[in-house]
Order: C-alpha cells, then sequence, then structure tokens
C-alpha cells in the first residue's frame, strides 16, 4: 500500500512540474519524461537493451532480468547453506532458507543462555543483538568508553578504534610502521614480529623452526624450558639421595623441598 500511495505521490508531483504539451508530445517523440528515463536508466544496470521497445516491453524484460537475479541470489545462499535447490521455487528456497537461518538463530541463542521457545528469526535477531549489546557495553566500559545511548554499531566502531590505538603503540614499540595500516594490518604485522622473534629463541635452543607457526614454537620452546627444570630437579634429587624412578615432576619436587627443609632444621639444631 505504501509502495502504491509513493507512486501515486510520485506521478502527481511530475503532473505538476511538467507542461501538459510536453505529455502529449511524449506519446509521440522521445521528448525526455521522468519516469520514461527511470525505466532506461533500470534496463541500463541490467543490461537491457530499449531501443525501439515500448515502456511496456521494457518494464516485462526488467520484470523476467529481475526474478532472473533474485533466483541466481537464492541459489547461491542455499549453496552456500548446503540447501538443495533441485525443482524448488523461489518461495520454497525462501523458505528452506529462512529454516536454516532459524536454526542457526536457535544455535547461538541457546549458547548464549536464550530462550528460543517459540521465537520467529526476528525475535530472535533481537534478542542476540540484545545479548550482543550488553556484551558490548561491558567490553567498552571496562576501556573506560562511554556507552551512554550508543548502538550496537556504535560500540563496535568504538571498541575498534580503542584497539586500534593499543596496536599502534604495540607496533610503534616495535618499530614497525603504522602509518594507513588497518586493524587487521596491524594485527598481522605484530604476529609477524612475534614469529621472527619467537625463531630466534628457537634457533637458540636448538629447536627447529621450519615451517612452524607461532603457536608451535611456543609449545616447543616451554616444553624445552620444562625438559631443563626436569632435568636440573633431577639432578638435585640425585643429590640428596631421592630416586627419581617413576616419580612426576611433582612428587619430585616435594620430595626435594621436604629434605631440603630437613637439612636446614638439621643445621640449625646445631
Amino acid at each position: 500500500m505504501l509502495k502504491k500511495l509513493t507512486g501515486l505521490a510520485l506521478v502527481g508531483a511530475i503532473a505538476l512540474t511538467v507542461p501538459v504539451a510536453a505529455f502529449a508530445a511524449e506519446s509521440q517523440s522521445s521528448t525526455f519524461h521522468p519516469l520514461k528515463q527511470l525505466l532506461l536508466d533500470k534496463a541500463q544496470a541490467f543490461g537491457i537493451s530499449t531501443d525501439g521497445k515500448t515502456n511496456k516491453q521494457i518494464k516485462d524484460e526488467l520484470k523476467t532480468a529481475n526474478a532472473a537475479q533474485n533466483t541466481e541470489r537464492l541459489n547461491k545462499a542455499a549453496a552456500k547453506l548446503g540447501i538443495s535447490t533441485d525443482g524448488k521455487t523461489n518461495k520454497e528456497l525462501r523458505e528452506a532458507l529462512k529454516a536454516a537461518e532459524l536454526t542457526k538463530l536457535q544455535a547461538k541463542a541457546t549458547k548464549l543462555g536464550i530462550s528460543t521457545d517459540g521465537k520467529t528469526n526476528k525475535e530472535l535477531r533481537e534478542a542476540l543483538k540484545a545479548a550482543e549489546l550488553t556484551k558490548l557495553q561491558a567490553r567498552a566500559t571496562k576501556l573506560g568508553i562511554s556507552t551512554d545511548g550508543k548502538t550496537n554499531k556504535e560500540l563496535r566502531e568504538a571498541l575498534k578504534a580503542a584497539e586500534l590505538t593499543k596496536l599502534q603503540a604495540r607496533a610503534t614499540k616495535l618499530g614497525i610502521s603504522t602509518d594507513g595500516k588497518t586493524n587487521k594490518e596491524l594485527r598481522e604485522a605484530l604476529k609477524a614480529a612475534e614469529l621472527t622473534k619467537l625463531q630466534a629463541k628457537a634457533a637458540v635452543a636448538g629447536i627447529a623452526t621450519d615451517g612452524k607457526t607461532a603457536k608451535e614454537l611456543r609449545t616447543a620452546l616451554s616444553a624445552g624450558k620444562d625438559a631443563k627444570k626436569a632435568t636440573a630437579l633431577n639432578k638435585r634429587a640425585e643429590k640428596l639421595g631421592i630416586s627419581t624412578d617413576g616419580k612426576t615432576a611433582d612428587q619430585i619436587l616435594a620430595e626435594v623441598e621436604s629434605a631440603l627443609k630437613a637439612k636446614w632444621a638439621e643445621k640449625t639444631a646445631k
């Protein structure tokens, strides 16, 4: 109804601004007419030739092109979600996509402890948006960012700006240029710098670095440290005459500490 009223208002506005003679001429020649131009623009956007065609023919072709475009979009969306499109109408595809979205929204809501009983897609989206707002407000408050009257989008932007400032400070400290770099680019630059640092540490520790990620190198370095600690602890235990066979590091450490306390107590007693 709203579209119909808008269309009527547009026609009325044109009728008031364009002389009657112009309308008469439009019906017999190619004199400019706003509604005709709108059709031509739409046809051009779809790559439809308008040469020698009536308004009705152009409208019919636009309708067909628009339907084909909608079908293509629905097919792509369905393929992404693994929904079969065979023999399905656009209406059936929309329903299948809506059902798939509902399942996804329900899973997200359940994860956040939001009740999904009888809720529609729209209601779940609103509930998830409200939950996200609460989460964003908590993060913003923690960083000293005012949340008053801010929408989810505004809070995300504020948090993104705060993160950028933090990333720039870290990058500058490491001598990394921050000029014109986005959050993502700075994270990648910092990640690369960390990898280089870890590779250098690993090389000193005699750990192979070829093809290893930062996470893998951290794990290897940590394991190396643990191994060194275990070796040192075992040597200490042997010196104190403590057997290490079949014992965990914690058990050996407890016995070593107990032995050292006893030794200290003996010395103090003398």
